[in-house]
């Protein structure tokens, strides 16, 4: 009886040490190795399109190539839409980190960057100038006394 028990107390301990180490690797969130960014195009800026989602990737295990991408959550536009997909399709991760991956994105129009401001002459420019105006004046005063 005592001999029975132990041997259930250990297949329990063993089972239980075995799913924790299968399940501590899926935790981790996979980790990708080669990411391009989704295309904004410029059109779409000028259209005033912009829109947040989330791209379910499936990733194959063994090549940690893409073999699937589909919007859990649209930008609301085809279009970006679209350009999420494509450009997620592309990513690759490492081999063996994880089977499925969500990933946020969002399209935003930019603002305009500033235009640049006119800057004021430096003052080494500003110096030089004066030095030659000084010598120029103290040049046409020595020829003014010569000639007096």
């Amino acid at each position: 009886m005592c001999r029975l028990l132990l041997t259930v107390l250990v297949t329990l301990v063993s089972l239980s040490s075995l799913h924790a180490q299968s399940a501590a690797p899926s935790a981790q969130p996979p980790k990708a190795i080669y990411t391009p960014k989704p295309v904004y195009r410029p059109e779409w800026a000028k259209q005033g399109l912009t829109g947040k989602g989330v791209v379910l990737v499936t990733i194959d295990q063994q090549t940690g190539g893409v073999t699937g991408a589909r919007m859990l959550q649209s930008t609301g536009n085809k279009q970006l839409d679209g350009a999420a997909l494509e450009a997620y399709s592309q990513w690759r991760f490492q081999p063996g980190s994880g089977s499925q991956v969500k990933i946020p994105i969002e399209f935003a129009t930019r603002p305009k960057p500033p235009a640049p401001k006119r800057t004021a002459p430096q003052p080494v420019i500003l110096y030089a100038l004066l030095i030659l105006v000084g010598f120029g004046v103290a040049m046409m005063m020595m020829r003014g006394r010569r000639r007096a």
